[in-house]
């Protein structure tokens, strides 16, 4: 199972640029099961920030009200992420917060690794980053 970064939900939803076609593509296919993947509970506040930050708060309910119908099993954040999210940060200082919760989350549950355009993921040591457009190529 592969965690999915945030960007790639945003990217799904919003306006044109380079990933959209093949996150919207990975969505889809998360729609008919054809494939592997989840979430965790940091991405559905990420979302919820996002949009609020940007003044489109009704959308961002309603993205994340379609996150929760296609991960009915989303993956918590407890204290052993926010321990292992502190070591990253500690380790690459470069590492935001929010990327550091999700590789944490990643390595907690034992994830074949993560689905993200953020290529701050690749200077983590173990951690396997999947780009959407490798993914989906002909997206």
């Amino acid at each position: 199972m592969k965690l999915l970064d945030t960007n790639v939900i945003i990217y799904a939803v919003g306006r044109p640029h380079r990933y959209k076609r093949a996150c919207a593509r990975l969505i889809r296919d998360v729609s008919d099961d054809s494939v592997d993947f989840n979430v965790d509970a940091e991405l559905l506040q990420e979302v919820l920030h996002v949009y609020t930050f940007r003044g489109e708060r009704p959308l961002g309910l309603t993205v994340c009200e379609k996150v929760l119908s296609l991960f009915p099993s989303v993956l918590p954040v407890g204290r052993d992420e926010i321990v292992v999210a502190r070591q990253l940060m500690v380790r690459y200082p470069q590492l935001l917060p929010r990327d550091a919760i999700h590789a944490a989350a990643v390595q907690t549950n034992r994830l074949e690794g993560i689905v993200s355009a953020d290529r701050v993921f690749d200077t983590i040591q173990g951690l396997v980053r999947f780009d959407p457009l490798v993914l989906y190529p002909d997206a």
